[in-house]
């Protein structure tokens, strides 16, 4: 096979799709000594770092100096050009990792992580509202094959499109190897000092975007504060369309001595946080899969997340579920793990057995079994 990928949702910071996607192609590359992949990046200012590029045994991989917004221009709303005469071959499959698929002759998979863009277009951000919203249902409907996150993900796709399942496949995402290191009691000290953190805290994992509900998550800070007034809380992840927002209720609240907002950081520092935290806090108004939680459960943090959408799906009976547009009951769930050290260990020790679940090996075995189903006579 001769097989099309876009690398450019890990071009930077990587969060969700860039992960996602990364972590396919690494294992992908590990799995697959035999068919040939052509990679493509453009960017007007950041070239592809080549520690970045997939090392597949038999690929071809062309970085050009083309403005982002001009190509999804052209590939979204045109299509053109195929990715076929960018690499001056004829191409077997494409794979996007956005619902649109990449221009080509061959065949064409998306993923479809979530449709948060869609349920909630005033919360998504600028760039999926303008590109996916008007297109993705023709573009579904056009696909050969699409790829959803989560048994949720493929549940909403055929109920809001009416698509049919067997198109459909569901591929878990998987779990990087940093998360299963332990990380030692100097590691844990070194990043409370480093981070200023108290000696309890919780934290949350994600961009600061108006769908994680960073907005409860204070209030319910402020509540559990009545009671637990020396919890902190510690949010990670790059800045997002909420940011100012957030720091506005911070301020306004009167927390700013207590929330630590650390930007985006490298995996090591996020696996000292997870296990120097007290609980993981995911109060996301929708997940297609939910890494941080994958991510918590595998370092032994208990969490109290959000019960929408695909996170139930994902934690099982390792973490506590709340409604998360009720501060109330955010708090509840938050101070339950806080008071009661029995339930701690349980979800510790249920969260270690669930994560074992998950890998990027079986996930690049399933995404490789679908495209030859595609290809099938």
């Amino acid at each position: 096979m001769r097989i099309g990928f876009d690398l450019r949702p890990f071009l930077k910071q990587e969060t969700g799709v860039g992960v996602y996607f990364k972590n396919l192609l690494f294992e992908l590359a590990r799995l697959d000594p035999s068919n040939e992949y052509f990679l493509f990046s453009a960017s007007w200012k950041d070239r592809f770092p080549a520690a970045k590029v997939p090392p597949f045994e038999k690929s071809h991989f062309k970085d050009f100096r083309w403005p982002v917004r001009a190509v999804n221009f052209f590939w979204y709303k045109l299509g053109w050009p195929r990715l076929d005469s960018i690499f001056k071959t004829s191409l077997d499959i494409t794979h996007s990792p956005t619902p649109i698929p990449l221009p080509t002759k061959g065949k064409t998979v998306v993923t479809v992580c979530d449709l948060f863009f869609m349920d909630f277009p005033g919360k998504a951000d600028k760039e999926a509202r303008k590109s996916f919203v008007k297109r993705t249902e023709a573009s579904l409907q056009k696909a050969d094959g699409i790829i959803a996150i989560s048994e949720f993900t493929k549940k909403a796709l055929q109920e809001r499109f009416k698509l049919d399942g067997r198109k459909i496949k569901v591929t878990y995402l998987g779990l990087n190897s940093v998360y299963q290191e332990a990380a030692g009691c100097e590691r844990i000290g070194a990043v409370r000092r480093r981070f200023a953190l108290p000696e309890k805290f919780l934290l949350f994992v994600g961009a600061t975007e108006p769908r994680k509900n960073l907005l409860n998550l204070l209030k319910a800070l402020s509540i559990v504060h009545k009671k637990h007034k020396e919890m902190g809380l510690a949010i990670v992840g790059r800045e997002g369309a909420d940011h100012q927002r957030l720091l506005e209720k911070i301020r306004s609240s009167g927390l700013e001595l207590r929330v630590k907002i650390l930007g985006y950081l490298p995996e090591e520092d996020v696996r000292d946080l997870y296990h120097a935290a007290t609980a993981l806090v995911y109060p996301s108004l929708c997940e297609g899969f939910g890494l941080p939680l994958l991510e918590a459960m595998a370092c032994g943090l208990p969490a109290a997340v959000s019960g929408v959408s695909a996170l139930p799906e994902i934690g099982r009976d390792a973490a506590l579920y709340f409604e998360p547009e009720n501060p109330d009951d955010i708090a509840e769930k938050v101070a339950m793990i806080i008071k009661n050290d029995g339930l701690r260990q349980a979800l510790k020790d249920k969260g270690k057995k669930r994560a074992l679940d998950f890998s990027w090996k079986r996930t690049a075995a399933e995404t490789l079994d679908f495209y030859r189903s595609l290809l099938e006579p």
